[in-house]
């Protein structure tokens, strides 16, 4: 599946491990989070959405282990993180595509192992 988010029609191919979809980003979406949950399968929200460390994105096809899960990193314009983003404006965003664990490790290595969540902003 491939899905992502831009001011568009909601489209959905089916391209393996990629989620790319397209869809309007609502000005009720305060987060990444809020943009995030519901709209894409295989995505799970672990935490609350407060933007305090406390928030993990699973991604569905990730690499888990009973000592280490293994959450996705966020590449935003090629700055990658380790926590979800919230500093960023969803009113900014140009794009969001969804990496599963192999085609994430593919592109970012061993940190990529639990798939990654990939942010274009608006310039």
């Amino acid at each position: 599946m491939l899905f992502v988010f831009s001011c568009s029609s909601y489209k959905i191919k089916n391209t393996g491990p990629v989620n790319t979809g397209y869809n309007y980003i609502s000005p009720s979406h305060k987060t990444i989070i809020d943009v995030i949950v519901g709209k894409f399968p295989g995505v799970k929200i672990i935490g609350n959405n407060t933007g305090f460390g406390n928030t993990k994105v699973l991604i569905r096809g990730g690499s888990l282990s009973i000592n280490n899960q293994a959450y996705a990193i966020f590449d935003v314009d090629g700055i990658i993180y380790t926590e979800p983003p919230m500093f960023i404006d969803p009113q900014k965003i140009r794009s969001i595509t969804i990496l599963k664990s192999l085609a994430s490790v593919n592109k970012y290595g061993n940190i990529g192992r639990g798939g990654a969540i990939i942010i274009r902003l608006k310039k």
